[in-house]
């Protein structure tokens, strides 16, 4: 990670404190993404499994390989410090917070 790259982690997104202050050189970032799963295209291939006696391995293979997901929102990337990397965190929170920073 190169000199700007880190300034832009340089503050925990959980406790807002320096990286630094948890006195370990250690740190963590977190790519977060949301996703809805597409209802369409599960069936599809569910039914592909089903025609093909239940064999959800062989319907993978033979399948169109679509996408299955839509993403609900970009992806964020998160900093945690050693100190927090331990504790309870509230993703959607950290994701919103995350999001929110971005834009400024």
């Amino acid at each position: 990670m190169r000199e700007n790259e880190l300034r832009k982690h340089a503050t925990c997104s959980v406790c807002r404190k320096k990286i630094g202050e948890s006195k370990v050189p250690l740190f963590w970032t977190v790519k977060i993404e949301r996703h809805g799963l597409k209802m369409d295209a599960l069936n599809r291939q569910q039914g592909l499994a089903m025609r093909l006696g239940g064999n959800a391995m062989l319907a993978n293979v033979m399948g169109p390989n679509e996408e299955m997901t839509t993403p609900m929102m970009g992806p964020v990337v998160a900093t945690v410090c050693e100190n927090c990397c331990t504790k309870n965190v509230c993703i959607a929170q950290l994701a919103e917070q995350e999001s929110e920073d971005e834009d400024e």
